[in-house]
């Protein structure tokens, strides 16, 4: 009888559950998430700057088109404080007319070369599509980088009682006909009609972090996500500690929204799955050795036939007992 093949199931992926994957696996995403934050961090300093230019260009415009007198405010009380015997408080004093059109000369032709320089697309635009050009690259891999953020809403917000949204039950968002989770590899596909973007939730990190896609192993992702989360955990610490050492750290970390969130007790139990994959696991030995030897060796089908459907629910094979 031809021996019996141990290879995994068509589309799925079994990485190695070992210290050193998740290890390369959690610098390779935090240097995505830090990538990302120092481009998002670089953004909102040149729309700052983008947003005063256009502030400067509405108020000369308003200078010259609406002839208001602003700009004189602050050039009279300078000329009073700087030579109090030549301008008197009851002088009329006024700027020159071309001073208000050439700063609004000026203004224009900065936010002229601000987009033709290429600056907008370099340090706005690339920012902007960091993440999906990423996600792109992921897909091949099975993953995806998720930075969507929970919308922040006010907790009294008297907006909200005016113009109040429809709240639609979570069951319409998801159709109900799909037969397996969201897979991150076929989100950026615009074809793809199976999945849509708003099925991933936000995520709980303010940093982002990486998901897998259904095709990789359960176990897997279980046992990355609890080592994540512990180097978070060690990650929040080292941060406070540092903090604490200033008075305005130490201040911050007093303040009631900026507690520490409680310690969540290590327990050395199995999880569920670890769990249901150790009694799957035994139960094949059992039945194993209660047919007098291996599946591969025996001739009758039946022990064959029974140990299948328990490969088929196992979700972390490799995951010893």
């Amino acid at each position: 009888m031809p021996k019996k093949s141990t290879h995994s199931p068509s589309g799925s992926f079994f990485p190695p559950n070992d210290q050193a994957t998740y290890r390369d696996l959690l610098l390779f995403e935090e240097r995505l998430k830090m990538n990302a934050l120092l481009l998002n961090r670089r953004k909102s300093r040149y729309q700052f700057l983008l947003v005063q230019l256009i502030a400067a260009i509405i108020f000369l415009l308003c200078e010259v088109l609406l002839n208001t007198s602003f700009l004189s405010v602050p050039y009279r009380y300078f000329l009073r404080s700087a030579l109090p015997n030549v301008y008197a408080p009851d002088a009329d004093v006024q700027l020159h007319p071309y001073v208000a059109s050439g700063l609004l000369l000026v203004s224009v032709v900065t936010l002229l070369l601000f987009f033709a320089s290429g600056l907008y697309s370099e340090k706005i635009g690339y920012a902007n599509r960091y993440v999906p050009h990423a996600n792109r690259a992921l897909r091949n891999f099975n993953m995806y980088l998720n930075v969507r953020q929970a919308p922040r809403t006010a907790r009294y917000n008297p907006i909200s009682y005016l113009f109040p949204r429809p709240s639609s039950p979570p069951s319409e968002s998801v159709p109900r006909n799909r037969t397996r989770s969201p897979s991150p590899t076929r989100l950026g596909q615009r074809s793809s009609s199976t999945v849509p973007m708003t099925s991933i939730p936000p995520t709980t990190n303010p940093r982002g972090e990486l998901i897998f896609s259904s095709r990789v192993d359960r176990g897997f992702r279980e046992s990355y996500e609890r080592f994540r989360n512990a180097f978070e955990r060690k990650r929040d610490q080292r941060e406070r500690q540092a903090a604490a050492r200033t008075w305005s750290g130490w201040l911050w970390l007093k303040m009631p929204w900026n507690r520490a969130p409680p310690q969540a007790a290590e327990s050395s139990a199995p999880t569920p799955s670890q769990t249901r994959a150790g009694s799957l696991a035994v139960r094949g030995r059992v039945g194993a050795l209660s047919s007098g030897g291996t599946p591969a060796s025996s001739g009758r089908s039946t022990p064959v036939q029974t140990l299948e459907p328990d490969r088929g629910r196992r979700s972390a094979p490799s995951v010893a007992v």
